[in-house]
């Protein structure tokens, strides 16, 4: 099987051969008629060949949209968040976890990474990338079968390490990966060549991304970027109705994408934790109080629709080690530019029929 966008969907097209060199117009009018039609082949040809490559496939591939969904999941929260009144109300949840919720916790992945000019407790401190889990006993996380996601790996493959010595299952998604679109490294350690996105498609090699959209080009230049959406991956994967132990991402600037899309399909699968990095807007400060207004209004929507779904806000650190900060006016204080955050989904809750219809 072809894990490929063009494998949901075959094209196919009978093209006519037009011997131009036997035809034996009568007129001028004749030969334009025939330049017209050579013409129209070559740009049928051309829009055929774009449909079938680069369209995301949306005659077979229903994509649920992330603001529908929302709406649905929030008009019954299952954990009820403030309503949004300004930026304050954003760093208010950012900078206050719950952290009375997990009672224990572990470690996974996080090598020394040392920076020149910092002192050995700021190498212990900030530089681990270390991912932690809530081993609270209800998520049994010592019990098969135990499956996990990784979204962007870190250099040294840490977490995706010590995910094969626990015996635990790991799938993980990085568009470095050179050998091939899908790879075994052992029997709990799977790669893909996929990136997060809200529905499936290919960029191909060396095309330029768009930065004005925080797009950034991570990718490997001969080969294409494959992106795709949490349904496809979950599909494909044959992981629909499997319980997720633990989400991790270490992606820059494609991780609210991913929550969105853990939020818009979260009845595909059943996502116990996430834990992941987040990137605050690097031109915070430079917006208008308007523009700023509505883009942590938009962040702030994400937060809400984990609330609504059942997840709790369980830990936050801040990265210390990257450089700079986030100046916000109206609150006359400087936030660090990403954070370490973890949510924990309650499962005292019983499902909402909003999540799944």
């Amino acid at each position: 099987m072809q894990w490929t966008v063009a494998a949901w969907r075959k094209q196919h097209l009978n093209k006519k051969r037009i011997d131009l060199q036997q035809a034996k117009p009568q007129n001028f009018g004749h030969k334009k008629l025939l330049v017209l039609v050579a013409v129209g082949v070559v740009i049928l040809c051309a829009g055929v060949y774009c449909f079938v490559l680069r369209a995301p496939a949306e005659d077979t591939h229903f994509t649920l949209k992330f603001d529908d969904v929302l709406k649905k999941v929030c008009r019954t929260p299952k954990i009820p968040l403030p309503p949004y009144e300004g930026v304050h109300t954003f760093f208010q949840f950012l900078t206050n976890p719950d952290v009375d919720f997990c009672y224990s916790w572990i470690e996974f992945g996080g090598e020394k990474l040392p920076i020149s000019a910092q002192s050995e407790e700021e190498c212990n401190d900030e530089v681990r990338k270390a991912k932690f889990m809530c081993f609270n006993d209800e998520y049994q996380m010592n019990l098969d079968p135990c499956l996990t996601y990784s979204f962007g790996k870190d250099l040294d493959s840490q977490f995706e390490r010590d995910m094969h010595l626990f015996s635990c299952e790991t799938h993980a998604f990085d568009v470095h990966v050179e050998e091939g679109e899908h790879i075994k490294r052992s029997q709990f350690w799977h790669e893909h060549r996929w990136d997060i996105a809200e529905f499936p498609y290919d960029i191909p090699p060396g095309e330029k991304l768009n930065p004005a959209k925080g797009e950034v080009d991570t990718g490997t230049p001969t080969l294409p970027t494959l992106r795709r959406s949490l349904d496809f991956i979950t599909t494909m994967l044959q992981h629909t109705g499997r319980e997720v132990k633990f989400v991790k991402s270490d992606l820059v600037g494609r991780e609210w994408i991913l929550l969105k899309q853990l939020i818009t399909y979260n009845h595909l699968a059943d996502f116990r934790q996430i834990g992941l990095r987040i990137h605050l807007p690097p031109k915070t400060r430079t917006m208008s109080r308007e523009a700023r207004h509505e883009v942590y209004s938009k962040l702030y929507e994400v937060l809400q629709g984990l609330s609504c779904i059942g997840y709790r806000y369980v830990l936050s650190r801040p990265i210390k080690y990257y450089k700079g900060g986030i100046r916000i006016p109206e609150m006359n204080r400087t936030f660090y530019p990403a954070y370490e955050v973890n949510f924990a989904k309650d499962v005292t809750f019983s499902p909402s029929p909003d999540a799944v219809n």
